[in-house]
């Protein structure tokens, strides 16, 4: 969106704030300001619901199709911070899909980072399972095995994330958003590279070894709080 079109929402918006004032001939003046600046410009109420709302993107470790594991991180996020989530596969000259973090104020923005950090902190915790535990695993049993780590990773993990509630226009303007920016979604299916398998017990140690790590991970807020982004460590 242009300096210039966020510029006519904003007085859109301030006409609508006004309009809700106790006078009763400022609240109508403002509301008729508010249509005609609408009418003008072409703008519905929807758009001007949707505006409340905002992006922000997070690299994903696959191009098209993430694992189950990467995609219950993000949801987790997500959730917590009051955002709703869309992968975007990788494009032509991209080299890995995407996450994107729909949400207001400074959410997607909090989300998107955490989102990056506790994937790094989760990767991270996977290599060093597969070289100090399944080192002699054939590569597709570890490869299995070490994404049961982190569901079990990210299980003990999710209990940190704090949860900042939403509220209902909030939601009202994401699914705005959604709707006048990405109107041809569909829904997606991970991948679960352990689906329709009997689990094994050496299989439970490997979801009981990867919580055991994620209570390691620390999530702290910066100095002087709220407003301060997330450190993650």
């Amino acid at each position: 969106m242009n300096e210039q079109r966020k510029a006519i929402f904003g007085k859109i918006k301030k006409c609508m704030a006004l309009s809700a004032s106790s006078n009763e001939h400022e609240a109508e003046a403002a509301l008729r300001q508010a249509r005609a600046l609408m009418e003008k410009y072409g703008i519905d109420n929807e758009d001007v619901l949707a505006y409340e709302a905002c992006e922000e993107h997070a690299k994903s470790g696959s191009k098209r199709k993430p694992v189950d594991w990467e995609g219950a991180l993000a949801s987790k996020v997500a959730e917590s911070f009051g955002c709703r989530i869309i992968f975007k596969s990788s494009g032509f000259f991209n080299d890995s899909g995407r996450w994107c973090f729909i949400g207001c104020g400074a959410a997607p923005e909090i989300s998107a980072y955490a989102f990056q950090v506790l994937h790094r902190q989760c990767k991270r915790a996977r290599t060093e399972h597969i070289s100090t535990k399944l080192n002699r695993c054939k590569q597709a049993t570890k490869t299995r095995r070490a994404d049961l780590f982190c569901e079990g990773w990210i299980s003990a993990v999710a209990g940190k994330i704090a949860a900042l509630a939403g509220n209902e226009q909030q939601t009202r303007a994401i699914e705005a958003y959604i709707a006048k920016n990405y109107p041809s979604l569909r829904s997606l299916s991970g991948r679960n590279r352990n689906d329709g398998r009997n689990i094994s017990g050496r299989e439970l140690d490997d979801v009981a070894a990867g919580m055991r790590s994620g209570k390691n991970a620390e999530l702290n807020r910066g100095v002087n709080g709220a407003t301060a982004p997330l450190g993650l460590e």
